[in-house]
């Protein structure tokens, strides 16, 4: 079943979210369904995961807009940083996941972009 993004944030234009830390693996989700791969930018600093968006204004509804938005998440010491993954599924949901090592090792650490793949279908994590 398709994951439940959550937020509590009280205005519409924030980015909602969901972090998941198990034992094997770390995973972010974002809901980005106003940005397309090109306007994301997503990479990998030390131990932070950074993910930007940005586009600029277009029209809505309402009259027009441009919206921004900037998240790091501090990645756990066991994630293999040089094996995290992003994916933008169909509906907007964008999956950044990283395996966890076994005893913590600093696999991997410095700076890394990560390309956005665009996935052919809607987003399919499990619900929380």
């Amino acid at each position: 079943s398709p994951i439940s993004v959550k937020t509590t944030c009280r205005t519409p234009f924030c980015v909602r979210h969901v972090v998941r830390s198990d034992k094997d693996k770390f995973t972010v989700y974002l809901d980005v369904k106003h940005f397309s791969p090109d306007e994301l930018s997503v990479k990998v600093t030390d131990d932070y995961l950074e993910i930007q968006g940005k586009h600029g204004e277009r029209q809505d509804d309402h009259g027009y807009i441009s919206r921004e938005f900037h998240r790091r998440y501090r990645l756990p010491t066991s994630v293999d940083q040089s094996a995290i993954t992003c994916a933008l599924s169909t509906d907007g949901l964008l999956t950044l996941t990283g395996p966890k090592l076994s005893g913590g090792s600093e696999s991997g650490r410095g700076e890394r972009s990560i390309p956005v793949t665009r996935d052919d279908k809607p987003n399919a994590a499990p619900s929380s």
